[in-house]
């Protein structure tokens, strides 16, 4: 048979540690009614515990690994069109009758509102440069 698993032995420590502690407070004060009433009542919350770490822990988490999952999904959809995006661009510039000065007009794009990606979309559509 091989090596107990930590996690035994850690059990098992923790209960060892927790039965030297009940001792020593029946050694000082010699009242087993108080250990057991109040060993009883810690052993009834456990399950609370149990259950409520466990609702936190998964949703920490959870919410950490949809965080990971989009940082990643942003990474790739971000080399995607940087990939492409370029060599596009580059594309459809020769079906607008006057490319110049495409880029001074895209400059601000990070900080448009719906309104300025409408105009620009007329814009594009009407084969007309603002």
């Amino acid at each position: 048979m091989g090596k107990a698993p930590w996690r035994w032995l850690f059990g098992i420590f923790l209960l060892a540690v927790s039965f030297l502690i009940y001792t020593l407070h029946y050694l000082i004060f010699r009242d087993t009614h108080h250990i057991f009433i109040f060993g009883l009542s810690h052993l009834a919350f456990v399950p609370i515990e149990v259950l409520l770490a466990t609702l936190i822990v998964r949703e920490v988490l959870r919410q950490r690994e949809k965080r990971e999952m989009m940082e990643k999904l942003n990474m790739v959809i971000g080399v995607f069109f940087h990939e492409l995006g370029t060599e596009l661009l580059n594309r459809m510039t020769g079906f607008l009758a006057d490319p110049r000065g495409l880029d001074e007009r895209l400059s601000g794009i990070g900080t448009w509102e719906e309104e300025d990606f409408l105009k620009a979309v007329a814009s594009a559509l009407s084969g007309t440069i603002e």
